[in-house]
């Protein structure tokens, strides 16, 4: 049986719980709703664990698969404690999207995800990637999109990641918050993703842009914050962050 991924989402679990997850998905602005019944919202700290790709029950195939076709916006609603609630605290950090085949050897295969899109923080009005969640969230179109690539038909993970960066000043101290979601291409075009990006294996602990502000400063200029996972594939068509000037603009960072 091939391993996919599910919609890390969903219930909230306690009141007290003080993370955050994805709630379920939107296509073209029409909810695609949350029956993946998977509450695992926790930050995954070491991104050495195989956890990493996309959360600790990220590796099991579900019945549900959502179509899309080359062109489709696809937009994550996350939540905090209760879905429209999407107030972060002291949780900045960056956005990152990643996509893979839906490959039978599981979501840790070395090399199969590719990187559609980053944003990280914007020095002209301060606000990180999730900043722009709480403050331009609305009911009716999820936090973030991206554009579905132009990619041969047949089923695929959508990978994405919150990282968290307010305890970052330590070893491990980031907090990873991935969730995937398997969609079933229907299209069927001729950019084959490249990959190259593994999970675990292209995160390192202790990099630039897991330890924040770097080992040996105390602080650093959010400005010059490096993305981890290398550079957005020249072949994505993009995305964006609701909020944002430019939505269209997948390297932004």
């Amino acid at each position: 049986m091939k391993f996919h991924s599910l919609l890390n989402a969903l219930a909230l679990a306690t009141a007290a719980s003080a993370h955050i997850s994805i709630y379920g998905v939107w296509i073209n602005d029409e909810w695609q709703g949350d029956g993946r019944n998977l509450y695992m919202n926790a930050p995954l700290r070491n991104p050495d664990w195989s956890y990493i790709a996309c959360h600790t029950l990220g590796n099991r195939e579900q019945p549900k698969w959502l179509e899309v076709k080359a062109g489709d916006k696809l937009a994550p609603e996350w939540f905090w404690t209760k879905r429209g609630d999407m107030y972060t605290g002291n949780h900045v950090g960056p956005l990152l999207v990643y996509m893979a085949p839906a490959v039978s050897t599981g979501v840790n295969t070395p090399d199969i995800w590719t990187k559609l899109y980053h944003y990280g923080y914007n020095a002209t009005n301060g606000l990180w990637a999730d900043d722009y969640f709480q403050k331009f969230a609305q009911d009716n179109r999820g936090h973030h999109f991206i554009t579905i690539p132009d990619v041969p038909a047949g089923d695929y993970l959508i990978r994405s990641e919150i990282i968290t960066l307010q305890e970052a000043s330590h070893l491990n101290g980031a907090q990873h918050y991935p969730s995937c979601v398997q969609v079933r291409v229907t299209s069927n075009g001729s950019k084959v993703l490249p990959g190259g990006v593994s999970f675990p294996g292209t995160y390192i602990p202790g990099q630039p842009g897991l330890m924040w502000p770097p080992e040996g400063t105390e602080t650093a200029d959010p400005a010059n914050y490096p993305l981890p996972g290398g550079d957005v594939w020249e072949g994505s068509p993009g995305g964006g962050i609701y909020g944002l000037d430019d939505l269209n603009d997948s390297r932004s960072v």
